[in-house]
């Protein structure tokens, strides 16, 4: 007589298989080109107008790669504003952008990066101009990337400024020695263990690691150089970059933005560089599929887990164009 056996699985089983089957079905069949991720919003203006003006927001903490996987808040990435790019660069219809900035900054390689890829834009597109608009806040990075605009406007409670550079060093050294830990370190040389969290820094370590910062510094105040030519000089920049931060109202005070206003300042702005009678302002809002959305869940501590990836990544700190008192 053959025996036969049966698992019976209970229904949570199935249905969790059921819906790992469905998403990994739509990780192999989902096209993910720019064109399909973004949909057309209209914000305001004539809404009949041919003429668009292009709102593209920098908004978040600045970094290479999002952080968190599903349960996070996005960051503001190069990848992101590159496909904007791309998407406005094909659209004949748009004759102007609003850079939209609301951020503290974030990683010093990825603020360049979204620096360089408007810069080059506007090489391919010289007609087309740029304007920032501020909101809360536009510092350290924030500030960095609006230098690669025509125009800046802020509002005049916006928080901008905070040009210079910071890193994090945690050293937990004298813990471990009262939990009786020891660290066993192998390296091929003096300083390679430098910024290490299991030692102290040394003075040779934390000069070394001063000379990145300085140079990292002086970029930063380069592109400044470069985006206040017209009315500021570098000594005179040199007396506003000590890390500090300024309101709207100081910012333009002190000739480090162009105008206080809001969005229809913008736009108005806008218009006139582009010589354009009317427009329509327009964003780019993300497209979620319905797997998309269900797994982009809102994550309360999302900017303490942003900050935490951004200053420590796999034990390692980082070098940040960042405004975050938190880390004086």
């Amino acid at each position: 007589m053959t025996t036969q056996f049966r698992l019976i699985f209970p229904d949570y089983v199935r249905v969790s298989v059921l819906v790992l089957v469905i998403f990994l079905t739509g990780c192999i069949f989902v096209d993910f080109k720019p064109k399909e991720l973004y949909q057309e919003k209209f914000i305001s203006g004539n809404e009949k107008s041919v003429n668009k003006v292009l709102i593209l927001p920098i908004n978040g903490i600045i970094m290479n790669e999002e952080a968190g996987g599903f349960f996070s808040k996005d960051a503001c990435t190069p990848e992101k504003i590159r496909e904007q790019l791309q998407l406005a660069g094909r659209d004949k219809d748009i004759k102007a952008i609003i850079l939209e900035i609301d951020s503290p900054g974030g990683g010093v390689t990825a603020s360049d990066i979204i620096y360089q890829n408007i810069k080059e834009f506007k090489k391919q597109k010289p007609d087309l101009p740029i304007v920032v608009l501020m909101k809360d806040t536009a510092a350290s990075g924030g500030y960095y990337i609006a230098m690669a605009g025509d125009y800046i406007i802020a509002h005049r409670t916006s928080i901008t400024g905070s040009i210079g550079v910071i890193s994090l060093f945690v050293i937990v050294e004298e813990l471990l020695e009262k939990i009786k830990v020891d660290v066993e370190i192998i390296k091929s040389g003096e300083v390679k263990d430098m910024g290490s969290p299991f030692k102290k820094m040394s003075d040779k370590e934390r000069e070394l690691i001063q000379s990145i910062v300085n140079e990292m510094y002086q970029r930063f105040v380069n592109v400044v150089v470069e985006g206040r030519k017209d009315v500021l000089t570098r000594e005179e920049i040199l007396k506003l970059a000590d890390g500090r931060v300024f309101t709207g109202q100081m910012a333009y005070d002190k000739k480090l933005i162009d105008a206080v206003g809001y969005l229809a300042d913008a736009e108005k702005k806008a218009q006139e560089i582009a010589h354009l009678s009317d427009s329509k302002v327009i964003r780019y809002e993300r497209v979620k599929s319905g797997l998309g959305a269900a797994f982009s869940l809102e994550n309360p501590l999302g900017e303490i887990n942003f900050l935490k990836q951004l200053v420590l990544r796999d034990g390692t700190s980082r070098f940040m164009y960042l405004w975050w008192p938190a880390g004086e």
